[in-house]
């Protein structure tokens, strides 16, 4: 929610990886090792459920995550573990060289292996994974997991600073909002508040998980979905953040920074129906100038293209950028919609605009689709774009 001024971002594609492996050729040591492993300090008898090969520890994935109290599935096509909890969600293949927590990637590479009918996990692989300290003692032979994570208490009073945002947001109580924010808080709260006047949001947080804590700090997830409820332009977004959280001397949670990890629009349609009031004669020369833009694309005109845009240090840059992609792609773009959705009632506006791509690289067709949200500046009584439009949208059709 305190990042109601969109992030101006391009979002880069995630190669995807395959979760199924081959299998191991490692052999897991069958008789029972002279290793004693801990959990909290609780000693714990692993039995035949436990072994290792070439001085790694391997346990058998079910005994392993139950103990670390996590339910477990197997998918038999894929040979792919699943385990999670409240907190976690882990995936991980025999043979893999990736495993995914909470959807973020992990090496893995000889860490899931089977060996005589049966799934083992590296003992140390699945502590670092949930969240445990693991040591090894040579003078014992003994491993130790201790869990770093908070106790249900502290969580609860993590969780409690977020649940105060949404209060403080459905009130829409600016003042309230800076008492969120910790004493060494890296957020601009001054922008904030702006943008806080601006326009009124409501946010639900679909799921929330620690990702790291301490005494003093604590790193939260959020998947967050957000929608305008009134004021100034502003798309309905559903993203994913990361929130650091600083401990006060009161003892209370406060943010100290908020970091946007993935967003994707959630009402395309309706960001075109937020249309501002402009004249008419400003609302023609900005669109004029777009026209004017995708023209210069199509005739591959790299000065045509750069004339429309405002003044920056790069633009000889993009000129010498735009004279190579040209050179090797062959495009043609038409505009399929656009409208004004802010204006300051002189010379700043934004342009929100949809467009369709045909792009021919070396034979290799393909048509996409996208929304563009892209500012403009009247300068000497002419309106112009700026270098730095945000892609909301890119869909191959």
């Amino acid at each position: 929610m305190f990042m109601k001024r969109f992030a101006i971002a391009l979002l880069s594609g995630i190669l995807a990886l395959s979760l199924a492996g081959t299998a191991s050729a490692a052999t897991v040591d069958v008789a029972v090792p002279t290793v004693k492993v801990a959990l909290d300090g609780q000693t714990v008898d692993l039995g035949t459920n436990l072994s290792v090969k070439k001085g790694k520890t391997f346990v058998e994935y079910a005994t392993l995550f139950k103990l670390l109290g996590y339910e477990t599935e197997f998918e038999q096509e894929t040979r792919t573990i699943h385990a999670f909890n409240d907190e976690y969600d882990i995936e991980a293949s025999v043979g893999g060289d990736i495993a995914f927590v909470n959807g973020q990637t992990v090496y893995s590479t000889g860490e899931v292996i089977a060996e005589n009918g049966r799934t083992w996990v590296g003992l140390r692989f699945a502590g670092d994974l949930t969240n445990h300290k693991v040591s090894w003692s040579g003078k014992t032979k003994s491993i130790s997991l201790v869990f770093q994570g908070p106790t249900e208490e502290e969580r609860a009073a993590v969780y409690e600073l977020f649940n105060k945002m949404l209060l403080v947001e459905a009130a829409d109580d600016k003042a309230g909002f800076a008492g969120l924010l910790s004493e060494d808080t890296a957020i601009n709260a001054k922008e904030v508040e702006e943008d806080w006047d601006k326009t009124k949001t409501k946010t639900i947080i679909e799921d929330k998980y620690i990702e790291s804590f301490s005494g003093s700090e604590a790193v939260v997830i959020l998947v967050e979905n957000t929608t305008k409820v009134s004021g100034e332009f502003f798309p309905d977004n559903r993203s994913q953040n990361r929130y650091t959280l600083h401990k006060e001397k009161d003892g209370a949670w406060r943010i100290y920074d908020v970091e946007a990890i993935a967003m994707e629009y959630t009402d395309i349609p309706g960001m075109f129906k937020q249309t501002v009031e402009i004249p008419d004669a400003d609302k023609a020369a900005i669109g004029q100038v777009f026209a004017d833009q995708m023209k210069a694309a199509n005739e591959k005109n790299e000065d045509g293209y750069i004339a429309t845009l405002l003044d920056y240090p790069g633009k000889e840059d993009l000129k010498t950028t735009l004279a190579e992609f040209f050179a090797s792609t062959a495009m043609t773009v038409t505009t399929d919609e656009w409208t004004i959705v802010e204006y300051n009632g002189s010379d700043k506006a934004t342009l929100l605009v949809s467009t369709t791509t045909e792009v021919d690289v070396d034979g290799t067709k393909s048509t996409v689709k996208s929304v563009i949200l892209n500012a403009a500046e009247k300068v000497d009584g002419k309106w112009l774009l700026s270098a730095d439009a945000t892609v909301l949208e890119n869909e191959q059709v």
